[in-house]
């Protein structure tokens, strides 16, 4: 039976909850508390930095703090920003194509097998170097549904750069680097790739599984806070560390990860990876279509990706936690370069972004 545009809004007061059965195996992740590593509570900083080992993924529960309710309120309000423009002509969104060095992906342009298939998924990156400057240092031409809530793309940048960097600083002290080395490389006011991305799935075609909206993936950058309200994101079983293969690595299977309510999604990206020699993961994931009465709707998802400045290197950072590179002399690519070839892998429409 078809689903598509049976619902074309984003409702999530409506949304079905995840289905319960066991024909969707879901992953279980650790879930931390945003304001016990605000409060440096030992136990929640230990429990992150074994998962970021780990699977490189965990929930974040973000209520309480100013950041965290920026992120909760702010993400709902940011999807409704992109539904306006979702909504526009077609060819009013290509004006913002990535061969106009904007960020406009269409339904479609990409290749998610060997076999052709094209993907089911259409994003829009907002480059947080443009919203946090003065009106006339922007570089970048933007569609008036941007222009009209630069304030709210902001504050959001600000707060889910904070929160990155605040469990980037746990993972940090754990393995012996000075905080000093990751901060240094991931100033909010330098130029860097740092984005939100607003993605939108529609409505899944048929009751068959699955259509792929984003292909198998590791992200390319530091780490990464999402925001979802129905399912779709999934990770791989095992712990999959070859960095920028399509497929993973290892023996395994996919399993979802469920949209818990006032939680954030955080994984590490292939930066961090670098920066501790492996010692840390970044997880292999992918999305599709939500599984049953959730696929009647059209899946929203509000992404921040914390990337290195652009000038920053990528290189092993010295800790006690840290095995040395093999290369003591190793000098490391700068990381616009970085994002450059790690993009150029997927294909020309993920070098302004990888999720």
């Amino acid at each position: 039976m078809p689903h598509r545009e049976e619902n074309t809004e984003f409702t999530p007061e409506q949304y079905p909850p995840f289905p319960d059965s066991s024909e969707f195996p879901g992953v279980e992740l650790q879930t931390i508390s945003l304001q016990k590593l605000i409060d440096h509570d030992n136990a929640e900083e230990t429990r992150v930095f074994e998962a970021c080992k780990g699977r490189g993924f965990f929930y974040l529960e973000l209520g309480g703090p100013e950041a965290g309710e920026t992120i909760l309120k702010g993400s709902e309000e940011i999807a409704r920003v992109g539904e306006r423009f979702m909504s526009l002509p077609t060819d009013e969104k290509m004006k913002f194509t990535p061969n106009k060095k904007e960020f406009y992906k269409m339904l479609g342009a990409t290749k998610v097998d060997a076999a052709g298939t094209r993907d089911q998924a259409e994003f829009f990156n907002v480059s947080k170097n443009d919203m946090i400057v003065p009106d006339n240092e922007m570089q970048r031409e933007w569609p008036k549904e941007v222009l009209e809530n630069k304030s709210l793309f902001a504050n959001y940048s600000r707060s889910a750069h904070g929160i990155g960097m605040l469990v980037m600083d746990v993972l940090a002290r754990h393995l012996g680097v000075d905080p000093e080395e990751i901060k240094s490389r991931h100033k909010i006011e330098e130029r860097a790739g740092d984005h939100v991305r607003i993605t939108r799935g529609p409505p899944r075609a048929t009751t068959e599984m699955p259509e792929i909206q984003t292909p198998s993936h590791t992200d390319f950058g530091t780490i990464t806070i999402l925001m979802n309200w129905l399912g779709g994101l999934q990770v791989w079983s095992e712990s999959s560390r070859k960095l920028g293969a399509l497929e993973p690595d290892v023996p395994g299977k996919w399993l979802w990860v469920k949209p818990k309510k006032g939680c954030a999604i955080v994984n590490l990206g292939d930066a961090a990876v670098k920066f501790t020699n492996g010692v840390l993961c970044s997880g292999r994931h992918r999305v599709i279509p939500s599984p049953g009465e959730q696929g009647k709707w059209p899946r929203y998802s509000i992404v921040y990706f914390v990337r290195p400045v652009d000038h920053s290197k990528l290189k092993t950072l010295k800790g006690n936690g840290i095995p040395p590179a093999d290369d003591q002399n190793e000098e490391g690519v700068e990381a616009k370069e970085w994002i450059f070839q790690q993009a150029m892998a997927l294909g020309s429409s993920h070098i302004a972004s990888d999720k």
